[in-house]
Parts: C-alpha cells; sequence; structure tokens
C-alpha cells in the first residue's frame, strides 16, 4: 500500500538536536546582524521596527528548517521564544530601564515561563514525533499547496500576531522619559495578572480532566462559564500590557491594534477551529458547553451544564 504524504509528515520523526538547532540558528542569526550589522537608513533609530524585520527574518530562518524536515510543528513554541529576544533587544537599545518597562518584562516572562512549564514542548527533550493535528488536515486539503500557506499562514500569521501584541511593551522599553507609575499601572498590573492566572487554571483544569480518561467535555472551573477560557486569558493578558502603554501617557492608538486584532483572530479563527474538532470528538459538546464563545456576559450567558 502506497502511504500518503499526509501520513508520512505525521509519522516523520524530528530530533530534538534538529529542533535545538532552528533555534539556535534563528537566534544567533538575528543577534548578530543586530549587533554588527548597520542598519539601512530607513531603519536608523527605529529598533521597534527594526524588532519586526528581525522577528520576521528568525521566522523565515525557522520556516526553512520547518520545510526541510517537512514537518511544522517546528514552529510550534516560536511565538512564544522570540518575544523574549525581542525584549532584551528593545532593553539593549533603550536608554534607560524604567520601573514600569521592567515590570512590563517581568510579567512577559511569567507568561512566556507558564507556557513552557505547562505545555513542555517535546522538541526540546525527545524530538517531534508527529505534527499538530491542525497542520495534517491542512496538508490533506491543500497538497501541494501547503507549504506556501504554511509560510504565510502558520509560520508569518502568528509572528505578526504576537509582535503586535507585544508592540506597546516594546514602546514602553523605549520610552525615553517614562512618566512614574500611577494608578492606570495598577489598574493595567491587576488586569495582566488577573488574564493570566485565568489562563494558567484554565489549562491545569483542562489537564486534569485529560488525565483523568473522561471523554466528555471539560465544564468545570472556567470552563462552565466560557468555552475557550484559555484563550480568553490569552487576549486578556496582552490586553493589559496595552493598558501599561496607556498609563505610560503612550497615546498611539495603533498600538490598540494588535490587541484587538489578537481579539478577533482568537473569536473568528482559533475558536471556530476548536469548535469544530470538539463537536466531532464529544457528542455532548453542545448541550453542556456554556453559551460563551470568549466571554461571558452577566445575565445573557448560559453557564455549562454537567450531565
Amino acid at each position: 500500500m502506497v502511504q500518503t504524504r499526509s501520513k508520512r509528515a505525521a509519522a516523520k520523526r524530528v530530533s530534538a538536536a534538529y529542533c535545538w538547532c532552528a533555534y539556535i540558528t534563528a537566534l544567533a542569526a538575528i543577534t548578530v546582524v543586530a549587533l554588527v550589522l548597520e542598519p539601512p537608513p530607513s531603519l536608523q533609530g527605529r529598533p521597534l521596527l527594526l524588532g519586526l524585520v528581525y522577528d520576521v527574518a528568525a521566522t523565515l530562518v525557522v520556516y526553512a528548517f520547518s520545510l526541510f524536515a517537512d514537518n511544522s510543528s517546528v514552529y510550534d513554541p516560536y511565538w512564544c521564544v522570540l518575544p523574549l529576544w525581542l525584549l532584551a533587544y528593545w532593553r539593549h537599545e533603550a536608554s534607560s530601564d524604567s520601573a514600569r518597562a521592567l515590570i512590563v518584562m517581568n510579567l512577559v516572562w511569567a507568561w512566556a515561563i507558564r507556557f513552557f512549564i505547562g505545555y513542555p514542548w517535546e522538541g526540546w527533550t525527545t524530538g517531534l514525533s508527529h505534527e499538530d493535528w491542525r497542520y495534517i488536515d491542512l496538508r490533506k486539503k491543500l497538497g501541494k499547496g501547503y507549504w506556501p500557506f504554511s509560510l504565510s499562514s502558520l509560520h508569518l500569521t502568528p509572528t505578526l500576531l504576537v509582535f503586535g501584541a507585544l508592540a506597546p511593551a516594546g514602546a514602553i522599553i523605549l520610552q525615553g522619559e517614562a512618566p512614574p507609575l500611577n494608578v492606570g499601572d495598577l489598574v493595567a498590573c491587576v488586569v495582566t495578572l488577573a488574564f493570566l492566572v485565568l489562563e494558567a487554571v484554565s489549562d491545569a483544569t483542562l489537564r486534569r480532566h485529560r488525565a483523568s480518561g473522561a471523554k466528555t467535555t471539560c465544564v468545570r472551573g472556567p470552563w462552565a462559564w466560557s468555552r475557550h477560557p484559555n484563550y480568553l486569558g490569552e487576549c486578556g493578558f496582552w490586553t493589559g500590557i496595552y493598558l501599561f502603554a496607556r498609563a505610560a501617557g503612550i497615546g498611539d492608538l495603533s498600538y490598540a491594534v494588535g490587541p484587538i486584532t489578537l481579539w478577533l483572530f482568537f473569536r473568528f479563527a482559533s475558536a471556530p477551529l476548536m469548535e469544530e474538532r470538539s463537536r466531532a470528538r464529544r457528542k455532548d459538546y453542545d448541550a453542556v458547553s456554556p453559551s460563551a464563545i470568549l466571554v461571558p456576559l452577566p445575565l445573557l450567558s448560559r453557564k455549562a451544564k454537567r450531565m
């Protein structure tokens, strides 16, 4: 029997050494360029925009490794790794540190560490033994068009989404004369931490549910109020980071585009995809799930039912 390309991709293994090589190569390349080469005149004195250029360049390096390995999951941890590099780069370019910038950087580090601990990527340790189920489905649908689609939608799109959400943090770090901490910073900190905790609790609750061997829909904890509380936590976290920018007096509304786009992406792209998969795998999904896709509304949203 002839094995299909999608089945070969699903079974193809990528070693941990290869995964490490992909990220070391990408990070080393942009670090050398950032420290050694002079940027073109149009980008000189614009470290925020240069960060985007380096981010895209590193994405292309990781994409090359994904393509060579025939496994798009090589990119999976990228969206959590590169923000930390960008924070370091922007701090290197900043004239000074402000208390606000340090708080924001620590919050983003906490976000990343939570992901690394909560969802340890097997690529770092044992290597990849499979490819994300979404990529496998897309291979079947797109055929030869899969890898161009993977570049645009599975590599560059997440990179741009996360950069947009991170841009307010970059603006805060690069701010020349930062105003003192104020009530707005307190509000931003409470919002950011609250949604970070929500995301962590949601993920932990879902992991326990799956570990129990249950084949039913998880409707405990935050999952009783929102169908995707982990997505809600992610969007809320980056909204909180944007609020720090507002507290810093950064009034450019273009920095709101990133968080808003993230909300729209999770609501109209990620959530519907997961809804379709959940309905296919669990017959009780619609019967027991809460009515809120992301944000539960008081008096309007229906709470989950326990069968």
